[in-house]
């Protein structure tokens, strides 16, 4: 079985395909899959990838590609992907993102000589002309809780995962934040992380996508997405209670509130928030451990000050 399995899915990103694919082919890792999950694309990314393909001959008999029967979104297509993987260790990489030669050559040094379940590594994030380097470091021990806080992303795409940590993973409930839903319950799982101090990934910001659309109808579409795997991890992550604390699992709630707060004056996204995990209510004041700046933002919004705060000062939240 190869090293390293790369998951790709592949849905409208024809102007990005092509960038991404001579990354991967590209790999100085030379013992490698690439599964490529196409999720009914309109457009014509998986030809340019066919295409990119026949510039790396020594790759073609690495590459799986697997058409799915219906537009099935990303938590389908990601569980589709791991379940067509057969290397000793995953990673993901989204299509309009890219990675650098040596990242899954250097990933999987570190796996193999540490004896790491998971390892970790910096990405940089942005788009042309606008970038910023960041971390997907934690301290030992804390990777789980990191995530759970958003004290680091809990994307799958900056971290290489063993295969048997992808044996029962549950579905995720929704198709934003389904990559977080995989990554805490693979990290519950782990054993040993071990962390790379290099930027290895870059995370490409496109103004037309989901994840960063605006409005409130989006706004509430991602905040119900978010919700649902966060009661779906919330409930999975009991038998691994020994490895978080009380105030992550409160943070982890509140978080899935976080996408409401702009649009928090409108009254049915008020009581959408309250309603959201209303059980945190009588505990996040009190709560030690709680960062202040979460508790001053959560009161602001009970008392509906928030909007009037952010309107008169121009600052946002802090969750």
């Amino acid at each position: 079985m190869p090293a390293v399995s790369v998951i790709i899915s592949v849905y409208n990103v024809e102007p990005y395909m092509a960038r991404c694919a001579r990354s991967l082919f590209g790999q100085t890792l030379r013992d490698m899959e690439f599964v490529f999950v196409d999720d009914c694309t309109p457009d014509r990314s998986v030809e340019v990838m066919k295409e990119v393909l026949e510039e790396f001959p020594h790759r073609k008999s690495q590459v799986k590609v697997f058409r799915m029967p219906c537009n099935s979104g990303q938590a389908l297509v990601r569980m589709k992907g791991l379940e067509l993987a057969t290397g000793d260790y995953l990673a993901h990489c989204d299509a309009d993102d890219w990675v650098e030669a040596d990242a899954y050559e250097k990933a999987y040094g570190k796996a193999v000589s540490g004896g790491f379940d998971i390892v970790t590594f910096n990405f940089r994030k942005g788009s042309d002309g606008n970038w910023v380097n960041c971390s997907s470091g934690s301290l030992p021990g804390k990777e789980l809780s990191d995530i759970m806080t958003g004290a680091v992303m809990g994307s799958l795409w900056c971290r290489l995962f063993k295969r048997s940590l992808a044996d029962g993973l549950a579905l995720p409930a929704g198709n934003m934040a389904e990559d977080m839903a995989l990554s805490i319950q693979m990290t519950a799982k782990a054993k040993r992380i071990g962390h790379l101090d290099d930027v290895l990934y870059s995370y490409f910001v496109r103004p037309d996508s989901i994840s960063h659309s605006a409005g409130m109808e989006a706004a509430l579409a991602r905040q119900e997405s978010m919700y649902a795997n966060t009661r779906l991890c919330a409930g999975l992550l009991q038998p691994y209670a020994d490895k978080f604390g009380a105030a992550d699992m409160l943070i982890f709630k509140y978080r899935s509130r976080h996408y409401l707060e702009p649009y928090v004056h409108h009254k049915e996204v008020y009581r959408k928030w309250r309603s959201t995990f209303p059980e945190i209510d009588r505990e996040l004041l009190a709560a030690r451990g709680i960062p202040p700046a979460t508790k001053f933002w959560y009161v602001l919004i009970r008392l509906h000050l928030y909007h009037l705060w952010k309107v008169l000062s121009g600052k946002h939240s802090l969750i």
